[in-house]
């Protein structure tokens, strides 16, 4: 099984040249991968979390970690596809793809903070199909020489649309687990990229998302989930196939990641979910050891 761990772009990190260095230290321990989150105003659940602490751009700290790197691959975990317009996004990630080498990888969400919607005027409640439409416009835009699309929010033709990704497909990694997520999933996605789920719940979803995939199955998907991952001192009483965060001794953050392989987890993305820079390096550091 593969490691990415979260970039805390979305901590609150003081000194932005930092998750720079911790995407350097990823790759030197031999991850497979660095994601950025993404949030465009502090709503709701952020606004508690961070105060007047800053939120990272996504891409533009990719970019900063694509010049710093040579190996490591670059996701995002996700951006929130209905706030992008795709010619804008398209660009920006073919552009990415070809500065890193080919090392891109597009997860996508609808998020669930209704006030953000509100504030960029995009309705929330037509998220899901937006997002759809958004998926669809990224093939045409990418694989078509002229793309031409119409749809019900985005409709172009007759110009060319450069640079194509580096990459002969541009991997979409779907996150969520609700249907709608495990419908995107086996439309568009070339990996699923959970959140928030045990192992036990994973292998469920997993079964249920099988069923969807038509002519596909699961196994040709590349399976990922992001993990909050937090060393403690005493041990937990619930089963590692039960948790949800790898919190515990390091026996028990052990035993949870091998309950997610045996899920049919191929990549766990750890998150140190904190702005200390420090205890970013410690868990990188952790669960390197762990995983040698």
């Amino acid at each position: 099984m593969k490691l990415g761990y979260a970039i805390p772009n979305n901590q609150g990190v003081s000194n932005v040249t930092d998750l720079t260095l911790l995407g350097q230290r990823a790759e030197a321990l031999g991850y497979n991968s660095v994601w950025v989150s993404e949030h465009l105003f502090h709503a709701s659940y952020v606004a508690k979390r961070l105060g007047d602490r800053p939120y990272h751009d996504p891409l533009t700290v990719l970019t900063a970690v694509a010049g710093a790197t040579e190996r490591v691959r670059l996701g995002t975990s996700v951006l929130v596809l209905p706030w992008h317009h795709p010619a804008r996004l398209g660009k920006a990630m073919a552009t990415l793809d070809h500065l890193s080498g080919g090392r891109v990888d597009l997860g996508v969400g609808v998020a669930i903070a209704e006030d953000e919607f509100d504030n960029l005027g995009i309705s929330f409640a037509d998220r899901g199909a937006r997002t759809d439409e958004i998926l669809a416009a990224l093939e045409a835009l990418w694989y078509q020489d002229v793309p031409d699309f119409a749809g019900e929010y985005y409709s172009f033709s007759g110009q060319r649309f450069e640079p194509k990704p580096l990459q002969a497909r541009l991997p979409i990694h779907v996150g969520g687990g609700a249907p709608p997520a495990l419908r995107r999933t086996a439309r568009f996605g070339q990996g699923w990229h959970a959140l928030g789920k045990s192992p036990d719940e994973l292998k469920a979803s997993l079964s249920d998302l099988d069923d969807l995939m038509g002519e596909r199955t699961v196994q040709d998907l590349h399976i990922s989930i992001r993990c909050v991952t937090q060393l403690a001192g005493a041990p937990w009483d619930r089963p590692s196939n039960q948790r949800r965060t790898l919190k515990g001794t390091r026996e028990e953050i052990a035993d949870t990641v091998l309950a997610y392989r045996d899920a049919g987890v191929d990549e766990l993305v750890v998150d140190a979910n904190t702005p200390d820079i420090d205890e970013n390096f410690t868990i990188l550091e952790l669960m390197a050891d762990l995983l040698a």
